[in-house]
């Protein structure tokens, strides 16, 4: 038996509880991994406040949340995974369309699983697992090349701030960013990153032609939406591409059609999820050489006791963290 978060319905969280059920049982591609950190994104709480968008499929109630993890292999299956090897998952249907990660035990398919990093913590892991390869799709959708100048906004946010540092290690001749609060860009003056427009004090277009010389930028990967992606448009250089991969500032967008017909810009939806396994296994090598060879270093904010796991959605959804947050097991 084993301890999981389980909910009847996207009803916001009133049947979420914790029950003893049996341990998953392995077949076809699975292997079972032992979880000792889940992760907390806005994905799991959409899910169970019922805010997905209406073409999402279903989702498969009664259900345990968590739509990433990381663990310890407890049996490999037909994988060529070892027992105790510590992984790292993530993947559309996990706490969506199958049994997610706020239990004590997952049956995870072997091509939705990575080997974790030595350098990287349980709780780190449990989101740089999606938040990197996301980043690294978006910018090579955007056409990233060694010179190109970037704007990653929501830099507290994980596809944010991974943006931001896989730019850089991309070869980017300019990284900015933005923080909704002169304390977000505080901390993040403190963790190392430069050039974050803090949007208390001044707007994304103002921050950016200050930075830029009036030049704009190349590329914009915005993972938060609503008015934000709007402002980023007129902050395109020339030519200048935009890849929007999120919505946690709001689903909807009112954009100038001049901002992009003035500078021949264009806008691009991308979902990570789209990615076929193989892809996904190519961004994770290259993701992992960086952050072994310590050029770039995945964001933790905060863990949270496995029987939190309600205090941990409200603090994502109101606690504005800076980084990953997640639940300890």
């Amino acid at each position: 038996m084993m301890r999981a978060w389980l909910i009847d319905a996207a009803d916001g969280g009133q049947s979420l509880r914790i029950v003893e059920r049996a341990k998953p049982v392995c077949s076809g591609s699975d292997v079972l991994v032992r979880i000792t950190a889940a992760g907390i994104v806005p994905l799991d709480g959409a899910i169970i406040r019922g805010e997905n968008e209406a073409t999402f499929p279903p989702a498969a109630f009664p259900l345990t949340p968590g739509n990433q993890g990381a663990g310890v292999v407890e049996d490999p299956g037909s994988s060529s995974f070892a027992v105790g090897q510590r992984v790292m998952f993530g993947a559309f249907p996990y706490g969506f369309m199958r049994d997610g990660s706020w239990a004590e035990y997952v049956a995870v398919d072997a091509s939705h699983l990575a080997a974790m990093p030595d350098a990287l913590s349980d709780g780190a892991a449990a989101q740089a697992v999606v938040a990197y390869p996301t980043a690294y799709f978006a910018l090579k959708e955007a056409g990233m090349a060694q010179g190109k100048t970037v704007l990653a906004t929501g830099i507290g946010g994980s596809v944010g701030n991974a943006a931001y540092q896989l730019a850089k290690a991309m070869g980017a001749s300019m990284v900015i960013s933005t923080a909704g609060s002169t304390d977000k860009a505080q901390k993040a003056a403190e963790k190392g990153f430069d050039n974050v427009i803090d949007l208390s004090e001044e707007a994304i277009s103002d921050g950016v032609r200050r930075l830029t010389n009036g030049a704009g930028v190349d590329i914009v990967i915005d993972s938060l939406g609503g008015q934000v992606l709007a402002d980023a448009l007129q902050a395109l250089a020339r030519y200048g591409r935009v890849i929007s991969l999120g919505f946690s500032a709001g689903r909807q967008s009112t954009i100038t059609l001049a901002d992009l017909i003035l500078v021949r810009g264009s806008v691009q939806g991308y979902g990570a999820y789209t990615n076929p396994p193989e892809e996904w296994q190519e961004a994770w090598s290259y993701v992992e050489e960086l952050i072994q060879k310590g050029v770039i270093a995945p964001i933790f904010d905060k863990s949270f006791p496995f029987e939190n796991a309600v205090e941990g959605l409200r603090y994502l959804k109101e606690g504005r963290p800076f980084g990953a947050v997640a639940l300890a097991i």
